[in-house]
């Protein structure tokens, strides 16, 4: 595994939406009726973090704020998202542009900023968001770190309020809110924790834990929590960041690289400071959700899903959040695996797509997290998602999911 975490010098944290949008009622939908023709169904290790180094400055002066900004293929959006950046209200940051091998013109468009000193730009061989994130987090020299994707963009006094609030408070880690940003149309949503704002202390960071490992059961404020796991949606104390060793995962090797860092980091912060606000504009395109195709989808959740219990195990923490993650397990990795393999974009046919519905069915993983009554306290699509989710035969998993993607789509298009 790419992803891991060390434990040394510690004294002693599309997570995504559970469901794609809109999936509530169309999982009730597609229920009704089809389980009244259904009859009764019948009932590992990684390697530690490399930790980060710090640099030494040879006398010059010490940024407040590193900006990493990892540049792959966004030629079309990488001018408003350093143009935001740019015009921040506080000018003492550096910003780090780390090209991973684009082949459009994004180096191009990077290399036109060079003439401001603030701007550094790093060309390096192709290795994934991850790798890059901690490419520039090594070559970081300011006192706080941010990460920023290229294709979004951020608001003009961003920096000047994280900064004041990370030093009144003299934070680790500062958690905030976003605008996420409908790149398919019009219309744009804030999204911010249900807190009270600034909220400091171990209260907010063990609610936060617990919404990273996994949903609640029931219904509440906390339901609609998305990007909670993202890279992009905290700054970090740089000394505090190295020290602990953060680091992102491959994502070649495995989905949601940033989670299992970002709960980590949750973990480890002795001072968390949440704020409420939205600095972060989010570029979200709801077409991705239903008919993105990605192969070895169930297999790199399942690694995520492996590397965050080893993160709990370390931290203590395992059996009070396990029956939390295993209803992660089913609603982000097996649901939305099997919500994959019917993508327009799935090159496989009828064979094919049976045999990776057979496949996700058969793992150890998912009928240990089947077994769990957790998600029968949810909603009505948490326990029709269960009910199928429990069903040893691949015949009737097949047809709902080949209905339910159909009606996804169509509903995703419909706006």
């Amino acid at each position: 595994m790419g992803l891991c975490f060390s434990t040394a010098g510690r004294a002693r944290r599309p997570a995504p939406s559970l469901y794609f949008a809109r999936e509530d009622d169309i999982i009730n939908r597609v229920s009704v009726g089809f389980f009244r023709r259904e009859a009764a169904a019948p009932r590992t290790g990684a390697a530690p973090f490399r930790g980060l180094s710090l640099r030494r400055t040879g006398g010059l002066a010490v940024p407040q704020i590193s900006i990493v900004v990892p540049v792959y293929n966004v030629e079309r959006y990488l001018d408003q998202c350093v143009k935001s950046i740019l015009a921040q209200s506080f000018a003492d940051f550096e910003l780090l542009l780390v090209n991973d091998a684009s082949t459009d013109g994004s180096l191009e468009v990077a290399r036109k900023y060079g003439f401001d000193r603030r701007v550094k730009i790093f060309d390096k061989p192709h290795g994934g968001l991850g790798d890059t994130r901690n490419y520039g987090a090594r070559r970081a020299t300011g006192k706080y770190l941010l990460f920023v994707d290229s294709d979004d963009w951020v608001e003009e006094d961003m920096l000047r309020d994280l900064f004041s609030f990370a030093q009144a408070y003299r934070a680790d880690l500062v958690v905030f809110n976003y605008v996420r940003e409908n790149a398919a149309g019009p219309g744009s949503r804030v999204c911010r924790l249900p807190l009270r704002y600034p909220e400091f202390g171990r209260q907010a960071g063990e609610r936060i834990i617990a919404e990273l490992v996994g949903p609640d059961a029931e219904d509440g404020p906390w339901k609609d929590a998305e990007m909670l796991g993202s890279a992009w949606r905290r700054m970090y104390l740089r000394s505090w960041f190295v020290e602990n060793g953060i680091a992102f995962g491959d994502e070649r090797k495995i989905m949601l690289e940033d989670l299992p860092a970002s709960l980590y980091a949750h973990c480890v912060a002795r001072r968390l400071l949440v704020v409420g606000g939205a600095y972060y504009h989010y570029r979200w395109n709801p077409d991705s959700l239903s008919t993105r195709y990605r192969p070895h989808r169930m297999e790199m959740l399942t690694a995520c899903f492996s590397l965050v219990e080893r993160i709990l195990r370390s931290q203590g923490r395992a059996e009070q959040y396990e029956q939390r993650h295993l209803a992660w397990f089913l609603r982000s990795a097996a649901h939305s695996s099997l919500v994959n393999c019917f993508s327009p974009k799935n090159p496989a046919g009828f064979r094919g797509r049976w045999r990776e519905v057979r496949g996700i069915l058969k793992s150890p993983l998912l009928r240990r997290a089947a077994r769990s009554d957790y998600l029968s306290r949810g909603s009505r699509a948490d326990r029709v998602v269960l009910h199928v989710l429990r069903l040893r035969f691949t015949a009737p998993v097949y047809l709902f999911y080949r209905i339910y993607s159909r009606m996804l789509r169509k509903r995703t298009s419909r706006g």
